[in-house]
């Protein structure tokens, strides 16, 4: 059973991770459209870092997935 001080602790675990994921997400966004602009991308430079995150996203959620049912796939963590 979870005290109320556990519980307060977990909200501000919760929204301290917001807040860093926050950050980090704009800052990679920025950095990585800026460089496909840079490449040439054109218009396609404001997208690629939002499917490129996606793309991590994914990949983590699949890895926890197939580790979870136990059919781990040790390349995807390298990927």
């Amino acid at each position: 059973m979870l005290t109320r001080t556990h519980r307060v602790l977990i909200g501000v675990v919760v929204a301290g991770a917001v807040v860093i994921a926050g950050i980090g997400f704009a800052g990679s966004y920025v950095a990585v459209r800026d460089l496909a602009f840079q490449k040439g991308f054109g218009t396609f430079s404001y997208a690629l870092p939002i499917g490129i995150d996606a793309g991590i996203c994914v990949l983590l959620a699949l890895d926890l997935l197939l580790t979870w049912i136990r059919i781990p796939f040790p390349l995807l963590r390298q990927t």
